[in-house]
Order: structure tokens, then sequence, then C-alpha cells
């Protein structure tokens, strides 16, 4: 029989039953590696498992999203029912995952009514008052730093052969939510990492867990990533910036998790978890926050130490605002295959400036210029649709900026840019979230059972937590399909991909957009009884067309192609061996 670790890791799809039921999610995955399911777990999974592995607690990611996506005939009921930890443990962290991540829960009681059930994540935190009352959840860790809480919750079920919602010691837990006799309780965040500094994101426990267990697919991070092995590496644990929308705000931190300050992890600490990575896998790196927010200093320590790495390594770096000619000078001289990202949102100031973001079109268009005539293998820019002030005009607008960047790039296809739209939720515990008006929004839904509703509706338009005063959902589901038309052609014109991409994508687009407007047909048909029926005979048509809308997916890669995985470090980290 097969070890049983003490805490289980479940990662559920958005939506449980997708197998089943006909959703055109649409474009809303297209700009991340995942698919529409979003399989790809959190990265505090990673952390996690180091932090209790170290301290004597054994821990296993299952991904039952990817386990689903990739195999029709997995059985989730049977394969949990196998399963014996102390705890299972499940995300809850973009809201994304609010029908999935409650279904498996409902799940994993129906096997095994006495494990406790733990949550956590932003979306936990947000709404643990809710989320406590539902009769498959147990306990809730809030916050960003859940290791340590984790930890003791573990250590105490662990050494207990019954489970004392009662006891004092439980009361002692930082962060930690849990329910006794029907009172909640709920207890200070008090555990808040200030230096990160017992927070490893070493991927080699991934590689142990797929021995100790013999499960290689239940730790895979997201459905290509044999193909394309993209490794990330957090930069930062909070944010120094307040965008409106972003569930992982300097305003959101502080709303749900009770943190003043963003903790940036020591540059050494980042240049060590690289080489690391590059020990055993050839892959791209990505830096998962921008190091500028911590000012010119914290980067040139990294650029310093970075000096230590291969050279020829491939590493994406994103930004928050435009940096200043000398970042991308030192980049140049530390690597040699680098590209970049920035999110401006809109071309239109004004929209950006409401957003929370102050820079202008010409610092932007200087900086990625620059970026270019240094050596960027790449250059992304992400727009989004749906934003405040913003009209169906203004996303069409924003097709003709980026036209006009082409032409002052001499048509560079190292420029890429992508449009998308703001879906599916407005993030809970973000500005705009808190005080929609202000923003021009009306909120739809609010509660989390209302989000758990409507993630399974028929397509996005339906899904979107939001109107606006400014474009009507409809004129906005359009309008991204249309502007994406526009940045295609765009893209096919400068050679960033490829005529036969570029026909592919407007093909899929369109095809989208036709099954959209059927949807809406059937949604008005008024015969109640017949639209399940109707919507289900669309089915195969949804999921098809809810793929690489927007761009094909593989858009999003390195245009490089060494991507290799070392084997025989992998199997020598395996057995123990560094």
């Amino acid at each position: 029989m097969k070890k049983q670790p003490d805490l289980i890791l479940l990662h559920a799809p958005s939506v449980y039953d997708f197998r089943k039921k006909s959703i055109m999610f649409g474009p809303m995955s297209d700009l991340v590696p995942s698919s529409p399911i979003f399989e790809m777990y959190p990265i505090g999974f990673l952390t996690i498992l180091n932090y209790l592995e170290k301290r004597g607690i054994s821990a296993r990611i299952v991904n039952l999203a990817y386990r689903m996506f990739n195999d029709n005939d997995f059985d989730v009921e049977a394969f949990i029912k196998k399963l014996n930890p102390v705890a299972f443990g499940i995300d809850l962290h973009w809201l994304v995952h609010c029908q999935g991540a409650t279904e498996i829960a409902k799940i994993v009681k129906k096997y095994h009514p006495q494990t406790p059930v733990i949550f956590g994540g932003f979306s936990s935190s947000y709404f643990y008052k809710e989320l406590i009352d539902f009769e498959q959840v147990d306990f809730i860790i809030r916050g960003d730093s859940a290791e340590e809480p984790l930890y003791r919750l573990l250590s105490l079920l662990k050494n207990s052969s019954a489970v004392d919602y009662g006891c004092d010691d439980l009361k002692r837990i930082p962060n930690l939510v849990w329910k006794n006799a029907g009172i909640v309780h709920a207890n200070n965040i008090e555990c808040i990492s200030s230096d990160l500094e017992d927070i490893d994101f070493d991927y080699r426990v991934m590689f142990k867990d797929v021995l100790k267990y013999l499960d290689l697919r239940s730790v895979v991070p997201f459905c290509d990533w044999f193909r394309y092995p993209i490794t990330t590496i957090p930069v930062v644990r909070g944010c120094n910036n307040n965008c409106a929308n972003c569930g992982g705000s300097k305003y959101a931190f502080a709303l749900f998790g009770n943190r003043a300050r963003p903790a940036f992890r020591k540059p050494s600490r980042l240049v060590e978890e690289i080489k690391v990575i590059g020990k055993y896998i050839d892959s791209p790196v990505f830096l998962l926050g921008d190091l500028n927010s911590n000012g010119r200093d914290y980067v040139e320590d990294f650029f310093n130490c970075a000096g230590a790495l291969d050279k020829n390594m491939q590493i994406f770096f994103e930004f928050f605002e435009p940096p200043g000619k000398w970042f991308f000078d030192r980049a140049s001289e530390i690597f040699n295959n680098v590209c970049y990202e920035i999110s401006p949102d809109s071309h239109d100031e004004k929209v950006r400036t409401k957003m929370g973001k102050t820079y202008t079109n010409l610092q932007l268009t200087e900086s990625i210029e620059y970026a270019l005539l240094k050596g960027a293998k790449r250059f992304d820019m992400y727009f989004m649709t749906g934003l405040p002030l913003q009209t169906k005009d203004s996303i069409m607008e924003t097709v003709k900026f980026c036209e006009q960047l082409y032409e002052r790039f001499k048509w560079d296809k190292r420029f890429m840019p992508f449009i998308s739209p703001m879906a599916p939720f407005l993030d809970p515990g973000s500005r705009i979230f808190e005080n929609p008006s202000k923003f021009g929004y009306r909120l739809l839904f609010k509660s989390l059972k209302s989000h758990i509703e409507a993630v399974t509706k028929p397509s996005w338009k339906y899904i979107l937590n939001y109107e606006s005063d400014y474009i009507s959902k409809d004129d906005l589901v359009w309008a991204t399909y249309e502007a994406a038309l526009g940045l295609n052609r765009l893209k096919g014109k400068s050679g960033s991909i490829s005529g036969n991409v570029m026909k592919d994508n407007e093909e899929r687009i369109l095809k989208a957009v036709s099954i959209m407007n059927e949807i809406d047909s059937i949604m008005s048909s008024g015969a109640k009884s017949e639209i399940e029926n109707m919507l289900m005979g669309l089915k195969d048509k949804t999921y098809k067309y809810s793929m690489s809308t927007v761009c094909e997916k593989k858009e999003l890669e390195f245009p490089l192609s060494k991507r290799n995985f070392k084997w025989l470090e992998i199997i020598k980290a395996s057995f123990g061996s560094k």
C-alpha cells in the first residue's frame, strides 16, 4: 500500500462538472498558461510543501483539475475515496475556483466525514465568514502567510486521536478560522511573513513526491507543462501598488490579510533558486512581481548576484510601470535571452489613471523602444476590456494605438500586444469590488454563493459579476472579439505570428462570436424546459472555442526552443541527492 501523507493539497477545476456542462468560457484564460478550467495550482502549494516537509509534516499535491482535463475517464470520487491523510487542504485562491473547490470539498466529506478539510487562499480569506458556514469546510487559514499556521494546525491534528474543536490549542493558532457547536471562531491574523527567509520555491520537492507516491500526473502544474515547462519565482509577497481591479493590491492585502507592507525576497535567494531550477530543467524562468517596486538598489543587488547565472538562460521580467533605460542596460549585460511584459490596461491615459496607473504613453513607448534596442527577445503588452470609463470606441482605439506603436518600432515582430476581458469577476477585496459605484460599476453578485452559481452560467457574458455605466455587456463582448481581430492582424503583418496562425486565430474568433450569438438566442427563446438541452447541443463547440480564442496560446511562449528536462539530475533529486 502506498504511503499516505499527513496533508493532501487538492486543486480543483474552476467548475467541477465541466466535463458534463456546456459553458462558453471564452477568452478568460487565453492570456495565462492554463486552460479554461484554470488547472494551474497556486505557487503557494510549493512553499507549503517545502515548509511542512522541513518540519516533519509530509504533504502531497494532487492537481485534480489537470487529472480531469487530461483524462476524461478519470474518476474523481474513486480517487479521493482511496486517500487517507490526516487532513485535506483545498485552495480557493482566485474566485474563479469557487464552485470547483467547494464541490470537491463535498466529495471529500462524502468519503472521509471525519477528516478535516482546510481552505486557504485570497478568496477563502475574503469570504471566510460565509465559507466557514459551508458544511464541508472545517478550517480556514486566512491571509497570505499560511505556512506556519498550517504547520501548527497539522501538528495538532497529527498528534490527536480525534479533533477537539473546542480545545484551547486551536485558539493559539494565528490566522485560523473554525467552528465549534455552531459558533465560529476567527483568530487574529498575526502571522504575516516579513522577510520570507523561511519561504522556499524549491521545485525539487515535486520530484520527490513523484517517486514517493508513484504519481507524476498529479503534480503537473498545467496542461501543457511538459512541452513548455516554464517555472515561476515570486519576487514579493504583498504589493506597493493599488491597481483598482486587483485582488492582490496593497489595498486588498490589507483588507483580507492584514498586511501593511510588502515583503521582498532577498536577491541572493532569488538567484539561488534560479540556479536550482537550471540544474534540473532548461526552462524559461518568470520572475513574478516587479523588481523595481523595491527601488533601484534592490534591482542592482539582483543584477550583481545574477552575474553568477548562465548568461544564456531564459528569463522573463514583468513591470508594473515602465522602468528607466538603466534597467535594460543592466539586463542586457547579464542576460542574452530576456523578455519583458507590462500591463498598461488601456491606451487611454484617463482610463489608466482611474485604474491606479499614472505613467504616460510616451514613457511606455520609449521604454519598450529602448528595450528592443537593447536586444530584448520580446516585449509583451497586455490590455483589458471592461475598464472604468472605457467605451466600445475606446476599446477599438486600442488597436489603432498598437498600430502606431508598430509603425514607430518599424513593425518589429518582437513587440506583442494582447487584449482580454476583465473576467470572469471583479476581484473581491479590490478597490472596485469594495466601491463599485465610484468606478462606474454595478456589482451583480456579492456573496460567495452567488458567485458559485454564476460561474456555471452558459457563457462568459452571463458569468461576469459586473455591469458598467460606460459599456453594455453585449458591446463589451463584441468589442473584445473585434479588438482581438485587430491585434491579430497587426501581429500577422509584423511577422510576430505566421500567416497561418493569423488565419486560424481569425477563424476561431469569428466562430466564437457565432457561438455566443447562438447561446444568446437560446437564452432568449423563452422555452426554459428546452434551454438546457439546447445548450448541451453546443457543448463540444463551447469548450473548443474557449481555447486560444483571442490569440493562439503558444503566442505567450518564449521564442526559444531549449526546454529540456535533465532526467538524471531529477532522479538524483528524487532520491534526496542534491
